[in-house]
């Protein structure tokens, strides 16, 4: 129970951040954070191979949602927060790497951080198209 609450103890801090450092773009941030935390599973498991292909995939998975979430459309972002969220709850069954308690303390950031992207940034205003 301790790893939930100091994932949430974490996202109400970077939450924060975000919120007094305005001049951030929060679309970036969202983008940015979906890969880095896709990346922290490769440190997990550089020296073992079956672990370390599964985080390669994940990888190329979010790094994906994030590139076309920001360029394109920033539900995907969301999205790839969600899906990631549920990659920390299923990475042990797949692989030994990750510390004990990882999955629940990511699993609370990734979820909390998906709902405070989806309150708080806009959709992107489509330009009128000139027929």
């Amino acid at each position: 129970m301790n790893d939930f609450y100091v994932g949430l103890i974490t996202t109400v801090a970077v939450i924060g951040l975000i919120e007094v450092l305005t001049f951030l773009e929060k679309r970036l941030i969202g983008a940015l954070t979906l890969v880095g935390i896709a990346f922290i599973y490769i440190g997990f498991s550089w020296n073992v191979l079956p672990s370390f292909l599964y985080s390669i995939l994940g990888v190329a998975v979010f790094l994906s949602l994030a590139y076309f979430g920001y360029k394109k459309n920033f539900i995907l972002i969301i999205i790839g927060l969600v899906l990631h969220g549920v990659w920390d709850l299923l990475f042990p069954l797949f692989g030994t790497t990750a510390p004990e308690g990882y999955g629940i303390f990511c699993s609370t950031i990734d979820f909390l951080l998906a709902l405070y992207f989806y309150i708080r940034v806009k959709p992107l205003k489509s330009s009128p198209s000139i027929v």
